[in-house]
């Protein structure tokens, strides 16, 4: 099977289940609500090398779109279910830190019609701080929070509401966490560096066109650890995945709401990076199921 002249290798990607939450950063700019956005997600590009949760940007958010009118960016924070704790924790810290960045909100943005639960993320963020093994810093924020903060009304969310030096910074209260969530992903095959990063790059672009579904970190995602694709290595395996005609290999991972809107995603995904010169082949990683429960079939989606 060819799309624009790139052979699609008969595989799949394995997927596993996770939990995810949505959510939008306002602010007085895009510019700002795009640092924002940046701080929020953090060190939460991949679980590749331990960083304890997965996140990424979306997209920007139309003035149109967000709940107090104001430039928005698209922020998402993802976990596997058994470890819901870790993922509340992440959760409150970054809600917490967001209190630094000038005249932003935080609210729930949540794709209609996907399976949640609703968490209250202000009695999770006072848990840990105030946990019997918080710091003697975590305890005096606490209180701050609690005698300085008060509630109220936007656009029908409850917020809360933290005093600051350029006005207050509000978060929503109650926040939902889509509990059928899954990642994603396909790999690129090109006879350059060049052409995989931007293919890659294009096929995450065309992720907006799905709401739901965000790129873990920045989604290009190169590794060491899977040494039978590292090109430089292919004449010292025997067991090498790199074809003589492959000059560099990537992945674009991603991580969605519902695996309904992952296999959309892949699909426009996949399609915009065949149109990029240079790209020989597209496919995908897979480990006889021991990996996880969904399967995303790359002939069944681009037929």
């Amino acid at each position: 099977m060819k799309v624009n002249n790139v052979e699609i290798i008969d595989t799949y990607a394995e997927a596993w289940v996770l939990e995810v939450v949505r959510l939008v950063i306002t602010a007085v700019s895009e510019e700002l609500a795009m640092e924002g956005a940046n701080q929020f997600v953090g060190a939460a590009g991949s679980g590749e090398l331990g960083s304890k949760i997965n996140g990424g940007i979306e997209r920007v958010a139309l003035p149109t779109e967000t709940p107090d009118g104001r430039p928005g960016v698209i922020i998402a924070l993802t976990n596997i279910p058994a470890s819901r704790n870790e993922l509340l924790r992440e959760l409150s810290l970054r809600f917490h830190l967001a209190t630094l960045v000038p005249t932003s909100a935080v609210f729930d943005c949540m794709v209609p019609g996907v399976e949640t639960e609703t968490v209250d993320i202000a009695d999770a963020l006072f848990s840990f701080l105030t946990a019997p093994e918080a710091t003697d810093l975590d305890r005096d924020n606490a209180g701050r929070l609690s005698s300085d903060s008060w509630e109220e009304d936007v656009a029908g969310r409850t917020m809360y509401v933290v005093p600051t030096l350029t006005g207050t910074y509000k978060f929503e209260r109650r926040i939902s966490i889509a509990t059928s969530g899954c990642d994603g992903h396909f790999v690129c095959y090109a006879k350059d560096s060049n052409a995989a990063v931007l293919a890659v790059r294009a096929a995450r672009l065309a992720l907006g066109a799905v709401d739901g579904v965000c790129p873990m970190g920045i989604g290009l995602e190169q590794v060491y650890r899977e040494k039978e694709y590292v090109v430089a290595l292919r004449e010292k395996l025997e067991n090498t995945k790199v074809p003589e005609d492959t000059g560099a290999i990537l992945n674009l991972l991603v991580f969605g709401v519902q695996p309904e809107k992952m296999g959309q995603a892949l699909t426009v995904a996949i399609r915009a990076a065949c149109q990029v010169p240079g790209v020989l082949r597209i496919g995908a990683m897979n480990f006889g199921g021991s990996f996880g429960p969904h399967k995303f079939v790359l002939h069944e989606m681009l037929k």
